[in-house]
């Protein structure tokens, strides 16, 4: 099957999943509604897909990460909602739809996007993983997210704000706000599917370079794209003097430091004797990334 025929199957079972969290969690309140909203947004499901293929890659089966792609997907959508917040990046459209702020106001957006973190906890904690797999699930979610990880990336972000910053700076930047949660996709699905210590770690580091070349492409497209394909703003970047890769090494330098990332990645796989299929899926993968800026 092709890649994108691949992604599509995987990213239905999860929608599929999704959808029914939702009817049988739904308490009636306005707050979920904010937080149903933007879970529903659209969007690739990219970090559902990579930890099914994560469980996949050990031996396992991928439905078996349904819970724990959900609760990754509910903390990049609390990141995705706060970041759009008017103190932050001041967004209106979020994947062609107006953001939560703006659907909901500040104060709902702002506590839906707390609700979302408590919610993925509750998603690790209920489900029917065995109890050591899920304590360490959820340290690694706090390690993911906190003021060592996907916080102090978005905090970096906002202070570097109209500053020089070096390639350094941005790529360690991007690595905690990015990929951090790239690597909690592959860590929990190689956890969840029983895999070993070498396994896992040559899976986070895929996980590790896939995401710093997804930045540096969302960087890209930031300049050469358009509201209309992105379903958000465009040239934002650019506009409020963020740090980006291509704000240091430039369009083509950016280009190519995202294929150099992306090489990166795949060579990780290597170092997996798993299941040569997902091997297959996972390269490719991170190469049909790359053709978004081709």
């Amino acid at each position: 099957m092709e890649i994108d025929a691949i992604l599509a199957q995987k990213k239905a079972i999860f929608e599929d999943f999704l959808s029914k969290y939702l009817k049988e969690n739904n308490n009636g309140s306005g707050i979920f509604d904010a937080c149903a909203y933007s879970l529903t947004a659209g969007g690739k499901r990219i970090r559902p897909i990579l930890t099914m293929l994560g469980c996949e890659m050990v031996g396992s089966k991928g439905e078996n990460s349904l819970h724990a792609g959900l609760a990754i997907e509910m903390l990049h959508t609390f990141s995705l909602i706060h970041d759009d917040l008017p103190a932050i990046d001041n967004d209106d459209l979020r994947r062609g739809l107006p953001t939560c702020h703006k659907r909901f106001g500040d104060a709902s957006a702002i506590l839906a996007g707390d609700g979302l973190i408590f919610l993925a906890i509750s998603v690790i904690s209920s489900s029917p993983y065995p109890l050591d797999v899920k304590n360490d699930i959820i340290e690694e979610i706090a390690r993911t997210c906190g003021i060592n990880g996907l916080i102090l990336g978005e905090y970096q972000d906002i202070i570097t704000e109209g500053k020089e910053i070096s390639l350094e700076d941005v790529k360690g930047m991007h690595r905690l706000k990015t990929s951090r949660l790239f690597e909690l996709c592959m860590y929990a699905g190689a956890k969840i599917g029983g895999g070993n210590k070498s396994q896992i770690d040559a899976l986070v580091s895929y996980g590790t370079h896939l995401g710093l070349a997804f930045q540096a492409i969302d960087d890209i497209l930031d300049i050469t794209s358009n509201e209309v394909n992105l379903g958000k703003a465009s040239k934002k970047d650019d506009t409020k003097g963020k740090a980006t890769v291509v704000k240091v090494l430039g369009l083509n330098g950016a280009l190519q430091w995202a294929k150099s990332a992306t090489s990166r990645a795949i060579s990780a796989l290597s170092e997996i004797p798993g299941d040569k299929e997902t091997t297959h899926i996972l390269k490719d993968l991170a190469l049909s990334m790359l053709e978004r800026v081709r």
